[in-house]
């Protein structure tokens, strides 16, 4: 229950416990089980009811018939008070271990599936409640979750991490009415505890009102991006990182205010207007981990000179520049502390008042450039940036080309965050007359 309590935490749900087994396990692998008994299950059960109202039930591992038994009566009422029920069907281990005593898998399915909203099978879990062979592609998964459908009247979300091949895991929701992929890159290593982690983070939007395909969207999310970070703490498996989700809105929150105090500092500068070329300037800073100029913060329309001052047609905003996204997304390439870029007019007053503040600078020719280049939408600057930096050895303070036919000539500043990145430019543009 921690690693659920931490996932419904992330997703804004307070989650409480009932003990159904303990289980003696480590990265490696599960060593055994004990079932609590009916009446220890049920008493901590009431305990919760008698304090608080559910607003969504996970259920998980249940090791023994009469648990099951136990559970059966409040199965049905929380139906009939349409509390949502999720069912991550847990029979065997990631080694294989059974995990039910007798013949409580039967009873879970002549019990549990007719009472529950949604179910979060894998691939051998699907197979094993249909009694069939497990599903060796796409196709055959989809089937098989119409049949369970069919069956039991019961949606599935069913996972795709045990399919052969090694492609997307691709996960699928038949709700009987549609269905749904999602997918995902694979990860090359063993991780435990996706499908607990995905079932709680499912009950979690169905908790907060969401629909089913709502729900899983949401849930699907965040799995993606608890894999992506997953890391090692022991010997065996992965372990998801259940935060990163949370950590990751909270850096776009962080990038995002970021360059908005940045455009405003540069707004409300008076010289600032001295900075913008022809084309348009723009400040950008990208995300920790961003890989393409969606998860770079921009300002939609660039910033543009009217008189004696600078003005946007839009707030900031991620994927709002393309050009410099490219940009500051190639300095990353070296170093990823560096993660702020903006353009400015090129004159060799500016480029003197650079060197004058004693910052490091690089140069690249477009005539220079490539055939192959050149005739590729949006890599010029790619090449031009890479270029510089491998000719200075380092992330220079800034890059500056002379322009060409129908090119203007750009000086790019480059900085750790927006702030500072605006703050450089700033310090330009008071020394030009």
């Amino acid at each position: 229950m921690g690693a659920d309590a931490v996932t419904l935490a992330a997703l804004g749900a307070h989650g409480v416990a009932v003990v159904t087994a303990l289980t003696y396990q480590n990265t490696e692998g599960v060593a055994g089980f004990s079932s609590v008994g009916a009446r220890e299950f049920a008493a901590q059960l009431a305990a919760l009811e008698e304090d608080t109202k559910f607003a969504a039930v996970k259920i998980g591992m249940l090791a023994s018939e009469p648990l099951v038994r136990a559970l059966e009566p409040r199965l049905v009422a929380w139906r009939g008070e349409g509390i949502p029920v999720v069912f991550d069907p847990v029979f065997r281990s990631g080694g294989g271990q059974p995990l039910f005593e007798g013949v409580a898998e039967k009873s879970l399915v002549d019990s549990i599936l007719p009472n529950v909203s949604v179910i979060t099978p894998n691939t051998l879990e699907l197979a094993y409640l249909l009694n069939e062979e497990p599903a060796r592609n796409l196709g055959e998964m989809r089937t098989q979750a119409r049949v369970l459908h069919s069956r039991y009247n019961v949606p599935a979300l069913a996972t795709g991490g045990h399919l052969p091949g090694s492609g997307d895991v691709i996960d699928i929701l038949f709700t009987g009415a549609e269905m749904r992929e999602f997918r995902r890159a694979r990860v090359n290593a063993q991780i435990h505890g996706t499908g607990c982690l995905l079932s709680a983070a499912l009950a979690a939007g169905l908790a907060a009102g969401g629909d089913i395909v709502s729900a899983a969207e949401r849930a699907e999310e965040y799995v993606t991006a608890a894999v992506a970070g997953a890391s090692t703490i022991g010997r065996g498996a992965l372990i998801p990182d259940r935060t990163a989700a949370t950590a990751h809105d909270a850096d776009r929150w962080r990038v995002y205010i970021n360059v908005l105090r940045a455009l405003k500092v540069f707004e409300n500068s008076g010289n600032a207007y001295k900075l913008v070329p022809e084309v348009g300037t723009n400040i950008v800073y990208a995300l920790p981990d961003a890989r393409t100029p969606a998860e770079v913060c921009g300002i939609p329309g660039r910033i543009i000179r009217v008189d004696g001052s600078v003005r946007t047609i839009a707030p900031p905003a991620f994927g709002g520049s393309s050009h410099m996204a490219r940009a500051v997304l190639a300095v990353m390439k070296t170093d990823r502390n560096v993660r702020a870029a903006m353009n400015v007019r090129y004159s060799d007053d500016i480029v003197a008042a650079c060197r004058e503040l004693n910052w490091r600078a690089a140069a690249f020719d477009r005539g220079e450039e490539p055939a192959e280049s050149a005739a590729a939408e949006g890599k010029t600057l790619e090449w031009g940036i890479e270029r510089a930096v491998a000719a200075a050895g380092c992330v220079p303070d800034l890059v500056y080309d002379r322009g060409a036919d129908g090119k203007e000539a750009i000086v790019r500043l480059f900085a750790a965050d927006a702030f500072e990145v605006v703050r450089r430019a700033i310090a330009v543009a008071r020394r030009l007359t």
